[in-house]
């Protein structure tokens, strides 16, 4: 299936994120462990130890054991890889100056390849592969400067029937993002774009590193366009909900609902309509019927049928702005996000890329993105939330916030960095 434009990334965008909010709290929590082979337990050498989405990673010493400590209590998804075997990741909640001594048994891996991909198409590879890059990279000036290293390690299968592009990675996919100055290794659990409804689900486990800078330029490069990406991101917005720092941020808040739309005729009189025009019965009278609806007359007795079936495209439901959050707090009780709904989130902070391809002006506005929160959502010291698979964005954040312009869940903007 041919990527023909972005107007399905327009509607809906899902993606798993790690949230975190890091303040200037004592960094003593430490997590000890010792990796060992579950079927022999041997020590396992070498291995990946880190927490998901963040620059926080070790890898195990000859004796199987590690430590990671120097990060802010909350929670983590500690995740340990080997080649040869099943990634582990195991969610811990580390409270102030807290130490967890771990063990944990690698198991051996079983390739067992998704039944979807046994018919893999091959023959359009290259053309699934752009398809998936523009959804999974983005198509924004941070995703001109990353790269999969390891592209070949992907397959696909186009369902044409349901128009739906999947892809599976037979390894961990490896990221060089020159933009950030990043390399991010992504174990891939599933990449899903369905493209009727405009519907984009990825899960998977990152891990973050420093590129190595060839120059204190291409450094500062790097800080620049962290901070940038930073800046009205998601990962943004959640710290300032957590603050209470919606107006110092520059973000504007509303309560997004949906109400009837007044300029749609009501369905009953529509099917009406349409089936007395499909039948091409004429009315008895010969007159004219005059209809009031939204304040304004319909003349139905003489409208044609495609009329009404233009009435019927019309949503049902349109979009009204309710109340304005002016801090966030309104938001929280206690530990949890207590809204349930769809949020407008303006960015006041900085105006729309050029490259935006979605603009509704022919010059840039404000930022605009809209959040829908399912369910009650549990944050932890850090930030971290739960269940993230409650949550999904629209709008600017659907563009911007693609695996090109990720941040790890540690990163802070320079100027709140503790001394």
């Amino acid at each position: 299936m041919a990527f023909n434009s972005f107007s399905d990334m327009s509607k809906i965008f899902i993606l798993i994120l790690l949230i975190v909010l890091v303040g200037n709290k004592g960094h003593s929590q430490s997590v000890l462990g010792k990796i060992t082979d579950s079927r022999t337990n041997q020590p396992v050498q070498f291995a990946n130890v880190y927490f998901a989405n963040t620059t926080i990673g070790t890898t195990t010493n000859p004796e199987g054991t590690f430590k990671l400590s120097g990060f802010p209590a909350g929670k983590y998804d500690l995740t340990v890889s080997f080649v040869g075997y099943n990634t582990y990741s195991r969610s811990l909640e580390l409270k102030g100056n807290e130490t967890l001594q771990i063990a944990i048994e690698l198991v051996p891996e079983v390739v067992n390849l998704p039944e979807v991909f046994i018919t893999a198409d091959t023959s359009n590879w290259k053309r699934n592969f752009q398809s998936f890059r523009n959804y999974f990279l983005g198509t924004t000036p941070a995703s001109t400067k990353a790269q999969i290293t390891n592209k070949k390690a992907l397959a696909f299968y186009d369902d044409n029937n349901q128009r739906t592009l999947y892809a599976h990675a037979r390894e961990p996919l490896v990221i060089r993002n020159d933009w950030l100055g990043y390399e991010i290794t992504y174990d891939m659990i599933s990449f899903q774009m369905e493209y009727r409804d405009g519907k984009l689900a990825y899960y998977g486990v990152p891990r973050f590193s420093y590129l190595k800078p060839k120059n204190k330029s291409k450094e500062k490069r790097w800080e620049r366009n962290r901070n940038k990406a930073y800046k009205g991101s998601l990962l943004h917005f959640f710290r300032s909900m957590a603050e209470g720092n919606f107006e110092k941020d520059e973000f504007l808040v509303l309560e997004l609902l949906k109400i009837p739309n007044p300029d749609r005729l009501p369905d009953k009189l529509i099917d009406e309509r349409i089936s007395y025009y499909q039948k091409g019965v004429k009315a008895a009278s010969g007159g004219l019927v005059t209809i009031s609806v939204g304040g304004a007359n319909v003349l139905n007795g003489s409208d044609s049928l495609s009329y009404y079936l233009k009435e019927r495209r019309k949503p049902k439901e349109v979009d009204s702005l309710g109340r304005q959050f002016k801090t966030g707090k309104e938001l929280l009780e206690g530990d949890y996000v207590n809204y349930i709904g769809m949020l407008q989130i303006i960015y006041k902070g900085a105006k729309e890329a050029l490259e935006y391809p979605f603009k509704s002006r022919s010059t840039p506005g404000y930022q605009e993105s809209r959040l829908h929160i399912k369910d009650r959502l549990k944050l932890y010291d850090n930030g971290y939330y739960e269940d993230v698979r409650s949550t999904y964005i629209e709008g600017y954040w659907s563009w911007i916030g693609t695996m090109a312009s990720l941040l790890p869940m540690d990163y802070v903007p320079p100027n709140t960095k503790t001394e």
